[in-house]
Parts: structure tokens; sequence; C-alpha cells
């Protein structure tokens, strides 16, 4: 049977599946979609043309100048304050001199005055025998090598244990009035501390705060496409913040619900809804957030049950759903492209709405970690969907992210520690 186009406006049958966004479309809507696509690079093409000129007119001896210069101008205040001292010490003698030499003339020179001039001559005799010795002083702050500046990876798999976790190498302190959010790529964590966003380093150092005047974040995530950090928010919208936290702005594209979650592949973003039965929408990134698809509650979970978080991986949706009605808590991995489920796992947890959310973080090799936020529980699951550990955590436990390849980040109600894996 054939199928209609997915343009809800169109009435013709689908005629092809576009590979970009896995809708069934008709052959003028494909060539509009097509058109649309194509209309997007030329853009892109001028964009990156510019940058390549850019980095053609960079020049690296100017860069290398700056270092010569400032090499020169430190020789050349060092001569001046030689300059300066040894005119200093000549003028003294100058005028030693011509006190010695009136006294002699008019020959009233006395005991106390040959003590004097002795005392001034060995002054100024110390002074000199120093000056040709050790000349002058420089301070040159010594140059300190931090050796975490640079990690490198062990021949191990780095598979991480969440039952064997040391002793997080650094911590930081955190407000408590805040939401769990939290985000990262390779080389930044974003952490909501409300009223601001803070963004740190590997070493957990405070980079950058940034005022947040809008309500709550529920969640945030990293697009590698856009190079941004996609923010979600209650009553707000969602929003595009740069990995510098220099450009916010919000997304107009996408309509204002009550999100709950969110999560993206290189070519699309997933939202859920904050609702019993909750809704996933998919937005393409590669076409201004432009929407492409609904994932119905009867298609995502039950009537009673609330995704409380979702996650992508490797062409796969891992999703928390918490159900209201029997009090269970499961995982599930279904297919990012066509929703079907892979795999389900339940745990048992008492209910809890709110803010405090249980979560699930991408692990390496196509494995996760649930975050039960309520008894404060690590859950390492395998990518079919089996409990490899489980483990207490105290404070009690609100998010992790993996960060980068090696570093693993826990989010607690008090502070947040991060661990070499």
């Amino acid at each position: 049977m054939s199928l209609s186009c997915a343009i809800e406006t169109c009435k013709r049958k689908s005629r092809a599946i576009c590979h970009c966004c896995n809708n069934n479309i008709c052959l003028d809507h494909l060539k509009e979609h097509f058109d649309l696509i194509n209309s997007q690079m030329n853009p892109l093409a001028d964009e990156m043309s510019t940058l390549d000129n850019q980095l053609s007119l960079l020049n690296v001896d100017e860069v290398i100048d700056k270092f010569d210069r400032f090499y020169e101008e430190k020789c050349q205040e060092l001569q001046q304050r030689c300059v300066e001292k040894v005119g200093e010490k000549r003028k003294n003698i100058h005028q030693l001199k011509l006190k010695i030499n009136e006294l002699i003339r008019e020959q009233e020179a006395t005991h106390d005055d040959i003590c004097s001039l002795k005392a001034t001559i060995n002054g100024i005799k110390r002074d000199v025998n120093q000056y040709e010795e050790n000349g002058i002083v420089v301070d040159v702050n010594p140059l300190i090598i931090n050796q975490n500046l640079v990690y490198i990876e062990q021949g191990t798999s780095n598979e991480l244990d969440v039952s064997t976790l040391s002793s997080p190498y650094r911590t930081i302190a955190c407000s408590k009035d805040n939401w769990p959010a939290m985000a990262s790529n390779n080389h930044f964590l974003l952490i909501d501390q409300y009223p601001n966003l803070c963004l740190y380093d590997k070493e957990l150092t405070l980079l950058k705060e940034y005022p947040w005047d809008y309500d709550k974040i529920p969640d945030m995530c990293w697009s590698s496409t856009l190079n941004s950090f996609i923010i979600i928010t209650n009553n707000n919208g969602v929003f595009l913040i740069n990995e510098n936290l220099i450009s916010l702005e919000c997304i107009q594209t996408i309509e204002r619900k009550r999100w709950l979650s969110c999560t993206c592949s290189d070519s699309t973003l997933f939202l859920t809804t904050n609702e019993l039965g909750s809704n996933i929408f998919q937005f393409n990134l590669l076409l201004s957030f432009h929407f492409m698809k609904q994932w119905e509650s009867s298609q995502t979970c039950n009537s009673d049950e609330l995704i409380n978080n979702i996650a992508y991986n490797n062409g796969t949706l891992a999703l928390i759903i918490e159900n209201i009605t029997n009090d269970k808590k499961r995982i599930e991995l279904r297919s990012s492209s066509t929703f079907d489920q892979l795999w389900s796992t339940t745990f048992n947890a008492s209910y809890h709405y709110g803010h405090w959310m249980n979560r699930v973080c991408v692990l390496k090799y196509k494995e996760w970690l649930v975050i039960d936020h309520k008894n404060s529980h690590l859950l390492h699951v395998s990518k079919d969907g089996q409990v490899k550990a489980k483990r207490s955590y105290e404070p009690t436990v609100n998010n992790a992210v993996l960060f980068g390849t090696n570093i693993f980040v826990i989010k607690t109600v008090d502070n947040v520690n991060s661990y070499r894996i």
C-alpha cells in the first residue's frame, strides 16, 4: 500500500524516501526539499572561502616578531637601567671628589671628616664591587609546567567501572538550588549554576560566567554540527549559545512548549515534552531547525508514563521512562530513524516527579549510565541492555556526563566531581 506524502497539507502519494529526514515525500515536495537543502550550500561555501582567505592572510612571521620585540624591549630596558645605575654611582663619586678637593684646598679637615669620608668611600666601593660581580638583579618568574595539561591515554580500553570509582581528581562546589543541567564537548563543560551559566575546562577551572535571564533549564546538549550548546527551558523556548558563551539566540523555528529533555545527532535535534504520555519532536539541524517529525505518546510511552531523559549515540536513542502507576522505571534503546525498540531494561525505584529526575549518560563502547536520583544510584548498562554494575553515591547524584574521551563528571546536590577513566 502506497503512503501519503509526509507534508501535512499535501494529499499526493509518496514516491520516494528522503534519506536526510527519513520521511516519505511526493515528487513535487521532494524537489522542494532538495532545493531547500541546496540553497543552504552556497552560503556555506562562501563562508568557507572567507575563512580560507582569512587564514591565508595570517603572517606567521608577525607572530614570531612579537616575541622578538618583547625580547628586544627587555634588553633595551636592561641596558637603560645599567646606564642609570652606573651614572648614579659616578655622580656620587664626583660629588665626593669635589668635597675632598675642597677640604684639601682649605686645609680645614677634621678627624670626623676623615672618618665620614672613609665610611662613604667604603660604601661606594662595596656598591661598585657588588655591581661588578652581580650586575642588576633581573627577577624572572619561573615557567611552571602543569603536568595535568597533557594527558596521554593508557594502552588499556579505558572502560568505566562505576563499582570501582576512585577518589575524584578535581572537585568544585555548586549551589544547592540549581537544576542538574550539564553538557560537554571535547574541551569545555557547561553547568547550570543559576543565575549563571558556568563554563569550565578539564581541570574544572572556571573560564567564564554568563548571566541567565530566562527561566529554569531542564536540560542542555552539545551540537558538534553547529559548534554550539543547545539549551531548553520550561517556558521561554530553545536557545543556541556558542562554546565561548558569547552569542546567545532563541531558535524561532521551534515552538515554545514545556520541553523536558534534549539530545542531538549530527543532523537532528530530539526534544521531549514535559507531560504524561510524552511526545518526541525531531528538528533538522542542517536546515535551521526545520520541523521533521513528531513521535506521539502512542509510539513513545504509555499515557501514565513520563520520559525523564533522552540521549543519542551511534544511531540509537536511550530513553529513561518513569511510570507513575506502578513505580517502575526503565531504560529503552530505540532506533533513532525508525523508533523501533531494540531492548528494554526495568529497574525498581519509587516515583519521583520533579526537577530532580532520572537521567541517562552516554558512555564508550555503546554503553550507558543511568542516574537514579531518588535512591542516589549509578547503574552501568551494557550495549545489549544488561546491568553490568550498580553502586550508591554520596552525596545525592543528579547528573553525569562523559567529558571528552577520558574524563567522567558527576554532579551532586553539593558539588561536581571529575574522574579519570
